[in-house]
């Protein structure tokens, strides 16, 4: 379980507040949205809930892995319990894609080559990407380098997984291949992601987290998805309606 307590945030340069006495939970095997508009603070939120602290961003307040503070831990302890995958990421090294999955386990140091292959192997398997396992990532689509950095986070094996607009700049089919496969995932792990779709979200999501002006709702989908208070979080007119044939929300900005 991650549990968020009365969290404040702000650059104090700018005096600029990010988050104001936040607090949240999610449990364990939960799928969870985080959604709210440009600058609300949805990328700042995952990073420090990885344990993360950007420069200049003061904080106050804690956040709980299984009851521990993610800010006391050591760098690969936290690994070991949270996964992050980062909105952007431009690879440095022209690894293999082996190579660069096997990544994942550097905060287990040290183990047998076996066990290592089994687990790069395991990884690439269930995401249908073992085919190209000896390809240099420089040499691969941005689709399947996105899979690639999610092989990363399921080798970690950590109980928590934390996705920062996991299904920016992919196209549509590709997008809901990747969204399903997080679903899968949360059958036994806590995960959060966010996403400025919310009408994508809402596709693979039932419970939500939404910013704004630095509080959060934490809400399930039926109770965001009301004019009155999206509207509010984004600054716009919006209009509710049903999906023609999933019959879930939607929303119309209008």
């Amino acid at each position: 379980m991650i549990e968020v307590k009365n969290l404040t945030a702000f650059y104090e340069k700018s005096e600029r507040t990010i988050f104001d006495n936040i607090s949240f939970k999610l449990t364990n095997d939960s799928l969870s949205a985080l959604c709210g508009k440009n600058g609300s603070g949805k990328s700042t939120l995952l990073l420090l809930m990885a344990g993360i602290v950007p420069a200049g961003l003061k904080v106050s307040g804690d956040i709980l892995i299984d009851g521990r503070s993610v800010f006391k831990m050591k760098r690969e302890e936290a690994a070991k319990n949270i996964s992050l995958l980062l909105q952007n990421e431009t690879p440095v090294w022209n690894f293999t894609v082996r190579q660069f999955v096997e990544t994942g386990l550097y905060s287990f140091g040290k183990q047998p080559r076996a066990i290592v292959d089994g687990a790069v192997d395991g990884a690439l398997s269930s995401l249908g990407i073992l085919d190209f396992a000896d390809k240099l990532i420089f040499n691969i689509s941005g689709g399947e380098f996105q899979k690639c950095r999610l092989a990363r986070c399921l080798i970690q094996k950590s109980p928590a997984m934390l996705f920062d607009e996991p299904a920016e700049n992919l196209d549509m089919p590709f997008q809901m291949q990747f969204l399903n496969k997080i679903r899968e995932l949360s059958e036994n792990k806590t995960i959060l992601f966010s996403i400025h779709d919310i009408n994508t979200a809402a596709l693979f999501a039932t419970d939500f987290l939404l910013l704004s002006k630095g509080k959060i709702l934490q809400a399930k989908r039926d109770e965001i998805f009301k004019p009155e208070i999206l509207s509010e979080a984004f600054d716009a007119e919006v209009t509710v309606y049903n999906h023609p044939v999933q019959n879930i929300p939607q929303v119309l900005f209008n």
